[in-house]
């Protein structure tokens, strides 16, 4: 019998700008730069073809614009967050080499890589990003219900990736998801797996809450880790498997307490590899520590690998006919490289697109991915 598996979280519209160097200036030790982001766009256009980004701590990225770039958008875009933590002004310049439309948000990564309904916020029929959005997912075979939010333009995303230098920077223009305030979704019938992606701790609760399922997957951004209303520790207990990178982890202030609650914690770092804690059968706190896949040639591009990551290690120890609660360390290891694998086969190419089970096993089977 299939699995059944909803997915609470956003489809976006991506724009994908590629540039030719890291995001960050090089001597500050941050290392690849995995950071999601709010945007304001500024008044003004900019006469020699440039994006200006202003972090609130004033750390400006120059980009020069790749050719053909959309006419007239802005040419500044204020961010909520630091990009790095310094309190000296830096400006880093970088140069736009190509852009591209692409589907994209947790959402749909997650129903895709799992095969699950896709529950998510749009805008009204009349709102053409809404359309598109609408028009990826049905030719990507996700089946999506969506949730249609009047007077409002679906959200959007400006995703700044340094390719084979590893850096992915998201930018999001948000008002669709940030206009719900419960789970807005279904009256269904239990589910074998819910995942909730990178929607605020009031929606995921929400879901969690509402929704009867036998596992619940949390994958937050950096913004669950450092909400209050609720904190993450207030639902912890209804999490069977928690997926983010360091940086997100880090982030959050109980961290120590929240994973003593999670069964199942994946943390991955780019090129570093990953980290997954969990109980074993016997109640031991267990951790292990996965190297990134081995690869003959750089990533393309590093975005959808945290999506690829966790829904390998999910599906993998679903097989083993876990249901929550301890794990044993012997399926854990084998979740783990078949999730690493997954992840490096997904950044060896651009498009909106995650590896079969067959190649997976595959890139395990030989070591490496060629």
């Amino acid at each position: 019998m299939p699995r059944r598996v909803l997915v609470f979280g956003p489809a976006y519209l991506d724009r994908v700008l590629r540039v030719d160097r890291p995001l960050l200036p090089p001597g500050l030790g941050a290392g690849p730069l995995d950071l999601s982001v709010g945007g304001r766009w500024s008044a003004g256009h900019s006469p020699d073809a440039s994006l200006i980004l202003t972090d609130p701590l004033g750390v400006r990225l120059v980009i020069t614009l790749p050719e053909g770039w959309p006419a007239g958008l802005p040419s500044e875009i204020e961010l909520d967050r630091p990009l790095l933590q310094s309190s000296e002004t830096v400006t880093h310049e970088v140069r736009g080499i190509d852009w591209q439309d692409d589907l994209g948000g947790m959402g749909a990564g997650f129903a895709a890589a799992l095969g699950g309904l896709l529950v998510s916020a749009l805008g009204p029929e009349s709102d053409p990003t809404s359309g598109r959005v609408a028009s990826m997912l049905a030719e990507q075979g996700i089946h999506h219900h969506p949730i249609r939010v009047p007077e409002t333009e679906a959200d959007w995303t400006l995703l700044i990736s340094s390719g084979p230098h590893g850096d992915k920077l998201p930018v999001g223009f948000r008002g669709c998801h940030a206009a719900l305030s419960t789970y807005p979704g279904l009256a269904t019938e239990p589910v074998d797996v819910l995942v909730a992606a990178s929607l605020t701790n009031r929606l995921v609760r929400s879901a969690f809450e509402s929704v009867p399922a036998r596992v619940r997957v949390f994958a937050p951004t950096l913004k669950n880790m450092t909400d209050t209303a609720p904190p993450l520790s207030a639902f912890a207990d209804r999490v069977d498997l928690l997926c983010c990178n360091r940086h997100e982890w880090e982030a959050l202030a109980d961290r120590d307490a929240v994973a003593r609650i999670i069964p199942v914690l994946s943390i991955t770092d780019g090129p570093n590899g990953g980290i997954v804690r969990f109980q074993d059968s016997s109640g031991s706190l267990r951790e292990h520590v996965e190297p990134a896949f081995p690869r003959d040639h750089p990533p393309q591009d590093t975005n959808r690998a945290g999506e690829a990551y966790a829904s390998t290690l999910l599906t993998t120890v679903l097989e083993s006919g876990w249901r929550g609660g301890p794990v044993e360390a012997e399926v854990i290891e084998r979740a783990a490289r078949r999730a690493a694998a997954a992840a490096g086969l997904v950044i060896g190419h651009k498009d909106f697109r995650f590896p079969t089970a067959g190649e997976i096993d595959d890139a395990v089977r030989l070591g490496r991915i060629g």
